[in-house]
């Protein structure tokens, strides 16, 4: 019997041509997964830097006064102070012959996507920073973020999840003593306190 070799041919650039196509789908899956994992790392690195520059922009606009009893994001935004990435865009008007400048809405957002909130507290002897909506990861890292001396040596104490509350041994501003968890939180504690269900965690950290 004779064997059609262009048939044998043909079914042999098929199969290479199939072959070839599963190569190129898993260099593509590949390539994204890659891609993707890449981006997540670079929004896990913003995430703290967003949070330290809003921190620092904050101690910088009220230095003066020495208190947080005028906080207000309308400030921020007509300095032009604050992590560009998560401001709300400025507004500018004409009022008395002078520039009056404030926020075009009231509503900041960390790179997650999910709210980020500042207010004035105990007073205005301190200011907080709020951020919702954190992924567990995302909140295990920030609850484990070590405030050196040139980042924010200032933390006074901050809640996680609205249940549990970390501190140093004691507080110069409010006059409290470390009653749950003390400063600087552990693996353990950070894992207990930021839920598993998805983008869930909020952190509100407070600062003198």
């Amino acid at each position: 019997m004779k064997t059609d070799k262009y048939s044998d041919q043909g079914g042999r650039t098929f199969v290479e041509v199939l072959s070839y196509i599963m190569v190129m789908i898993s260099i593509t899956v590949g390539f994204a997964a890659a891609v993707s994992r890449g981006f997540y790392k670079y929004e896990s690195s913003q995430i703290q830097q967003q949070l330290v520059d809003l921190k620092k922009a904050i101690n910088m606009r009220y230095a003066a006064d020495g208190n947080y009893n005028d906080l207000k994001l309308d400030d921020l935004c007509a300095d032009r102070a604050g992590p560009h990435s998560m401001m709300p865009k400025t507004k500018c008007e004409e009022k008395d012959g002078k520039q009056v400048c404030k926020c075009a809405s009231q509503k900041m957002h960390h790179i997650f996507d999910g709210a980020a909130e500042i207010s004035k507290e105990e007073d205005g002897l301190l200011f907080s920073i709020t951020f919702k909506e954190l992924p567990t990861d995302i909140c295990v890292q920030l609850a484990l973020k070590d405030w050196n001396f040139l980042e924010g040596s200032d933390l006074d104490h901050m809640v996680i999840n609205n249940s549990k509350t970390f501190m140093w041994n004691y507080s110069p501003i409010t006059g409290q003593e470390s009653d749950e968890y003390e400063l600087p939180t552990t693996v353990e504690q950070a894992l207990e306190a930021c839920s598993r269900n998805g983008y869930t965690n909020t952190i509100k950290w407070y600062f003198n």
